[in-house]
């Protein structure tokens, strides 16, 4: 009893000793543990990695709070970081949470970044330092050797903002500097246009946004992008007027206007760059931009430039704009109350205009100077009616429908397109906008479809019912409504056993979302759209791939209409049309035109007449199959 306690005794003041901080006192280390570590040590002195992690494993078995478990876990670690580095990274982690007063916890910390730095892991090593206070020195280094693993990758936005970090923990006046110097080198050479936003939003006003800002006026200066260049250098001496660059900007300002009238034909290009729906005016301006870029590669020497407004921030003086600019033809707006307010300006000036965007029904009647090149909701219910009874046999149709305007509009418009083309509505049952369970409204449409045209084989088990099978009266189930909501609802039918029917839907169907929720349940699905930046045509690639280099982000439908828009007026231009009427005369006779939104055969009452895309879900993604 005397040996257990003596025992119990001498481990308490181990662990007392190793908690402490104490230095090692031989007659409390077991001469086993002793022989262990030296044992590790020595073999991992040899190499013989094998004998020296079982030593070193065996030490941390049977000795738990040996005074040898930091060095222990640092040799571990290291024995393990070439062949296992999951282990050697769980060994240093368990150093940092055991041994926090550690002389060596900053040396095992870099370790632990390196390691993290060699997997690719490295929001890890931000992990890591970010909570660590007073240790300027090892942050920075840490910060300055994982700002070059991103720069490596490629990855210079993300190098930029963890050289931001270090440039917090240096003081010197050569190390300030020499942060300054690298992150500088990367705006001005690195950073795409994306990227350069980037860094003008997060850290303006004041260093490194005032760089990034005169890297972008510089960019939009060389593309004759004005608008973008005039937008960035106000914003600039709104920020940084006692810049040494404040001067040249001031200057770049004042000539901005004479540049943009150098042009002979100036297309000018009316868009929302402000507000709520700003990311879909810059899309269409980007698109705008690329058709004139490469009309102008195409044809060197052409005198064609934009001149750009943006008419969230501007409406009353756009007539007066038109003319100062002497503008040949207008490109956009995107919303149909827009263009009900400048169609009558540009019938004035016998201009023409082309929207890459607004829908309403009503826009083709405002006169022979307005054209639509947007697909909408009518053509896309004709087209889809028309592939379904045409092309795939169907008869009979059901709808399931969201009760709202939006849903009811859908519902009205496919109805009628069938029965024009000979087909039979079986029914169209409502939903409540927002539903997640669509139970309610399933039940009801089989309820009234097996009263019409459905089958259902029902057995009896004692007192209950059960649906064996059920065989739908329509062939064709129409689903408009959102990705979310349509992606939520198409699972629900098979659970109801609405089978063996095809699915129909509409082009906000077009989204990841919808095939992630959706899941297998949409194989064999059919939609339409104005876009489809994975179709094999040539001229999508060409463009999809443009476009990409150019902007450093994927193009969307109204990127793509507001590009062929521009392009139909440049092809007036190239065929000799001068004057705003002579171009408007040329562009209503385009016949045959191959457009990155669909391949244009007319332009005929004001619309755009073109082969929309017919999409289909096979295995799991969109495919063309027009």
């Amino acid at each position: 009893m005397f040996h257990i306690f003596k025992k119990i005794i001498l481990i308490v003041l181990a662990l007392c000793f190793f908690r402490e901080g104490f230095s090692e006192d031989p007659s409390l280390i077991a001469p086993e543990e002793q022989a262990l570590f030296d044992q590790g040590k020595t073999y991992a002195d040899l190499e013989n990695r094998e004998v020296a992690i079982f030593a070193f494993e065996q030490l941390l078995s049977k000795y738990p709070v040996s005074i040898f478990l930091p060095e222990a876990h640092l040799y571990l670690s290291d024995l393990h970081k070439e062949r296992e580095p999951k282990k050697a990274i769980s060994f240093l982690k368990a150093f940092l949470e055991k041994f926090p007063e550690d002389d060596r916890i900053n040396d095992a910390r870099m370790r632990l970044s390196e390691l993290y730095l060699a997997r690719g892991e490295f929001n890890d090593v931000l992990q890591l330092w970010d909570p660590v206070p007073d240790e300027e020195t090892y942050k920075a280094e840490a910060y300055d050797k994982l700002a070059q693993a991103y720069f490596v990758r490629k990855e210079y936005g993300k190098s930029l903002e963890v050289l931001m970090l270090k440039k917090k923990l240096v003081f010197g006046p050569e190390e300030l500097q020499g942060v300054r110097n690298a992150v500088v080198a990367l705006i001005r050479e690195r950073l795409h246009e994306k990227e350069l936003e980037s860094v003008v939003k997060q850290f303006a006003p004041g260093f490194p946004a005032d760089e990034a800002m005169i890297r972008l006026i510089g960019l939009y200066e060389e593309r004759g992008d004005y608008y973008r260049e005039e937008r960035y250098i106000k914003r600039f001496l709104s920020s940084s007027s006692d810049h040494p660059f404040s001067g040249a900007a001031r200057g770049m300002l004042g000539q901005i206007r004479d540049k943009t009238k150098a042009s002979r034909h100036l297309i000018a290009v009316i868009l929302p760059l402000s507000g709520k729906l700003a990311p879909f005016g810059e899309a269409a301006l980007n698109g705008t931009q690329m058709a004139l870029q490469q009309f102008k590669e195409e044809n060197p020497g052409a005198s064609v430039g934009l001149v750009v407004k943006d008419i969230e921030e501007d409406r009353k003086g756009i007539e007066g704009w038109l003319d100062e600019y002497r503008s040949v033809a207008v490109v956009g707006p995107l919303l149909s109350k827009d263009v009900d307010y400048v169609a009558p300006m540009v019938e004035r000036g016998q201009r023409l205009l082309i929207t890459p965007g607004a829908t309403a029904s009503h826009l083709t009647s405002l006169g022979r100077s307005v054209i639509r090149n947007a697909i909408t909701n009518r053509y896309q219910c004709h087209a889809l009616a028309e592939h379904a009874v045409h092309q795939m046999g169907l008869k009979q149709f059901a709808v399931l429908f969201p009760k709202e305007n939006f849903g009811m509009g859908w519902m009205k418009c496919f109805s009628e397109e069938v029965i024009k083309l000979g087909g039979e509505m079986v029914h169209a049952e409502p939903y409540l906008a927002g539903d997640t369970d669509f139970s309610s409204a399933i039940r009801r449409l089989k309820e009234i479809d097996l009263g019409k045209k459905g089958i259902s084989h029902v057995v009896e088990e004692g007192k209950r019912k059960r649906e064996i099978s059920y065989t739908p009266g329509f062939g064709g189930l129409f689903l408009p409504g959102s990705a979310e909501s349509v992606g939520l609802l198409i699972p629900q039918l098979a659970f109801h056993n609405i089978k063996d029917v095809v699915l129909l839907g509409v082009n906000s169907w077009n989204s990841p979302d919808f095939l992630k929720m959706a899941g297998f349940y949409a194989e064999g699905a059919v939609f339409m759209d104005g876009f489809f930046k994975e179709s094999p045509d040539p001229a999508v690639q060409k463009f999809v791939a443009q476009y990409r280099k150019r902007f450093h982000e994927e193009p969307d439908i109204f990127s793509a209409q507001a590009y062929d828009a521009t392009s139909l007026i440049l092809s007036a231009v190239k065929e000799g049309a001068y004057t705003p009427w002579e171009i408007k005369t040329k562009v209503g006779r385009i016949r045959q035109f191959t457009g990155a939104s669909g391949f244009i055969s007319e332009i005929k009452e004001g619309e755009v007449v073109k082969r929309p895309f017919l999409l289909k879900v096979q295995r799991g993604r969109f495919v063309q199959i027009n």
